[in-house]
């Protein structure tokens, strides 16, 4: 989940004009970041904003669309050599819809849903092998463990808190 971290907290074009950004990249179990650069914001009533690498302009790293000036649509992060690393849905500024991250290999590594911001329903961390679920953005029901294919442990969630745990 250090990766999702990463990648959820700082991938992300702010529609403020921050520029440079900063998108963190997973590289051979370390993360790097690779700065990069905007084209300004649209005055269009539908747009989409490109973010390209500031060591290679000719690759790029993010995109974006706009409406209204407010990120709202599909938000593309790659890497480097063009691969998808993030595939989202924002909905006015925040993340609404679908949240998918791909691991070096081009595997989900992870996967679930944004509602208004907030993580809502089935969540899978593949590299971690967790799975479980969220309800207004806190852990809630069953989450479950798994070691080479197979439960090790399950938790218990009610609203965010841990009531059960059980090891196999």
């Amino acid at each position: 989940m250090k990766y999702t971290f990463f990648a959820l907290l700082l991938s992300f074009p702010v529609h403020a004009s921050a520029q440079p950004d900063t998108l963190w990249i997973p590289n051979n179990g370390h993360i790097t970041p690779h700065g990069v650069t905007y084209d300004p914001i649209s005055n269009e009533p539908s747009s989409r904003r490109i973010g390209r690498f500031t060591n290679d302009t000719s690759r790029v790293a993010v995109e974006l669309d706009y409406k209204r000036g407010t990120p709202s649509g599909v938000y593309r992060a790659f890497y480097p050599d063009g691969r998808p690393l993030i595939f989202a849905v924002y909905g006015w500024g925040t993340p609404h819809g679908d949240w998918t991250e791909y691991d070096e290999m081009g595997n989900v590594s992870l996967k679930g849903q944004y509602r208004q911001g907030e993580r809502k329903g089935p969540w899978m961390f593949r590299e971690e092998g967790i799975k479980g679920r969220y309800k207004h953005g806190v852990k809630n029901g069953l989450w479950k463990y798994y070691e080479k294919g197979r439960v090790v442990r399950s938790e218990k969630y009610r609203k965010g808190k841990m009531v059960r745990t059980r090891n196999y």
